[in-house]
C-alpha cells in the first residue's frame, strides 16, 4: 500500500515536472506564457506515466549509464508514439507533429526529441530522483495522503471537463462532416458528377439553391464553431496540431462554397481571394526563401488567409508553417493584386520583417538579398522586389490581360 503511494506521489511530481519543462521548451521561443498541458490544471501527466516506466525498470540497471539511456528512449519513445496514435484515432487530431524533423516515424516521434527523452531519463534516474525520493519520503505519511487525496479529486474534476471538451470537439467535426457529405451527395445525385471532379460546379449549385438556405445556415453555425475550437485551451496547447487531411479539406471546401454564396447575395460584391508573402532578412542581409515546385523557382513564404483570420496573424501563422520560424513586427509593404480567367480578384498582402526566432525547416534557405537575382526566381517575384524596397511603388496591379502597371 506504501509502495503504491509513493509511486503516486512520483506521478504527481513528475507530471508537474513535465508541465514547467514543457512550458519554459516552448514558452521562451514564444516570448510568452503557453500552457502546454493537455488538461487545465499545471500537469502533464505522460510525463507522470513515462517517469514512472523509466524509473521502475531503469533503477534495477542503473550501474550501466549506457543501457538507462538506450531503455529511456526506447521507453519514452513507444509511450509517445503510442499516445499519439490512440489520441488521433478517438478525436480525428494529430496533436502533435514532426513530418519535418530529422529522423521522424510518421510525424509521431523524431530522432531529437527522443535523444532528449534518454538524456532526461539519464538525469532523472541519477540526479532528480535521489532528490524527489528524499522529499517524498520527509513528507509525513498522513499529509501525503490528504494531499494526494485533495489532487486526485481536483484531477477527477479536470478530467471530466476534459473529456467534455473533447467529446464536444469531435461532436463538431463529426457534424460539418455530415452536413458537407449530405450538400455533396445530393448534388452528386443530382448532377451525376463527383464533386471532386466538379469543385466549381458544386460552388454554382450551392449558389443556385435558395431552398437549401436553412441547411446551409445550419452549416454556417458549425463553421463557426469549428473555428472557435482553435481559440480554446487544448487547441493553443499543441500549436503543431494537424486536423485530419479530410476534414481539413471539407471545411475549406465548405467556407469557400459559403463565401461565394455571400458575395452572389450582393451584387455589387466582388469575389476575391486573399493571400500574403512575407519577407524575412536578418542582420547579415539575407533573406529566406524556398524552393517551389510549382512555379518552379525560388519564392518567399506565402500562405492563405483563412475566412475571419487576421491578415497580420495570418501571415505569422503561414510562416510558422512553412518555415518552422515565429516572426513579430511585420510591416505592410504594399499589395500585388490580379484578375484570375474566373474574374477573382487575387490580393496579395507584401509584408517584411527582421525580427524572428526559431530553426528554419529544410525546405528554407538564406540567400543573400544582394544577390537574389543571379538565383531563379518564380515568375512576378523581380517585380515584388522592388515593392519590397519601399523607394518606388507599393502596389503591383495586373489587369485581365495581365498587364502589369505600378503604384
Amino acid at each position: 500500500m506504501m509502495e503504491f503511494v509513493y509511486a503516486y506521489a512520483y506521478f504527481v511530481l513528475y507530471a508537474f515536472l513535465g508541465w514547467v519543462c514543457e512550458d519554459l521548451y516552448c514558452g521562451i521561443p514564444a516570448k510568452k506564457f503557453i500552457n502546454r498541458g493537455f488538461f487545465y490544471g499545471p500537469y502533464c501527466p505522460i510525463y507522470g506515466v513515462g517517469a514512472l516506466l523509466v524509473l521502475y525498470p531503469l533503477l534495477f540497471v542503473k550501474d550501466y549509464p549506457i543501457l538507462v539511456f538506450v531503455l529511456g528512449v526506447i521507453i519514452t519513445s513507444a509511450l509517445e508514439y503510442i499516445t499519439s496514435w490512440v489520441m488521433e484515432i478517438l478525436f480525428k487530431t494529430r496533436w502533435w507533429d514532426y513530418s519535418e524533423r530529422f529522423m521522424n516515424i510518421n510525424g509521431r516521434v523524431c530522432l531529437l526529441n527522443s535523444t532528449l527523452f534518454g538524456i532526461m531519463s539519464i538525469v532523472v534516474v541519477y540526479i532528480i530522483h535521489p532528490v524527489i525520493q528524499d522529499i517524498v519520503m520527509d513528507i509525513p505519511f498522513t499529509a501525503l495522503m490528504s494531499f494526494l487525496s485533495a489532487f486526485t479529486i481536483g484531477f477527477g474534476i479536470d478530467c471530466v471537463f476534459t473529456v467534455l471538451a473533447l467529446l464536444r470537439r469531435k461532436q463538431v467535426f463529426q457534424k460539418v462532416q455530415v452536413q458537407m457529405e449530405a450538400f455533396k451527395k445530393d448534388f452528386e445525385a443530382e448532377s451525376q458528377l463527383r464533386v471532386q471532379e466538379a469543385q466549381e460546379a458544386f460552388q454554382e449549385w450551392m449558389l443556385s439553391r435558395p431552398d437549401l438556405s436553412e441547411r446551409i445556415e445550419e452549416f454556417q453555425s458549425s463553421l463557426d464553431n469549428f473555428s472557435l475550437e482553435a481559440k480554446k485551451h487544448i487547441s493553443k496547447a499543441f500549436p503543431e496540431r494537424r486536423i485530419s487531411t479530410e476534414i481539413r479539406n471539407i471545411v475549406a471546401d465548405g467556407k469557400l462554397a459559403l463565401e461565394r454564396r455571400r458575395l452572389n447575395a450582393n451584387k455589387q460584391a466582388e469575389y476575391c481571394e486573399l493571400t500574403n508573402m512575407v519577407m524575412i532578412q536578418d542582420e547579415k542581409g539575407n533573406v529566406l526563401v524556398q524552393n517551389s515546385k510549382n512555379p518552379n523557382g525560388y519564392t518567399l513564404p506565402t500562405g492563405h488567409i483563412e475566412l475571419g483570420e487576421s491578415f497580420v496573424q495570418s501571415a505569422m501563422r503561414d510562416v510558422k508553417e512553412k518555415t518552422g520560424l515565429n516572426v513579430e513586427q511585420l510591416c505592410l509593404c504594399g499589395t500585388k493584386q490580379f484578375i484570375s480567367s474566373d474574374n477573382c480578384r487575387h490580393i496579395v498582402f507584401l509584408y517584411k520583417t527582421n525580427v524572428f526566432n526559431g530553426i528554419e525547416n529544410e525546405e528554407s534557405k538564406w540567400i543573400p538579398l544582394s544577390n537574389i537575382h543571379d538565383y531563379k526566381l518564380i515568375s512576378g517575384l523581380n517585380d515584388v522586389l522592388e515593392v519590397f524596397e519601399g523607394t518606388k511603388y507599393n502596389e503591383l496591379y495586373y489587369n485581365a490581360q495581365y498587364q502589369l502597371k505600378k503604384y
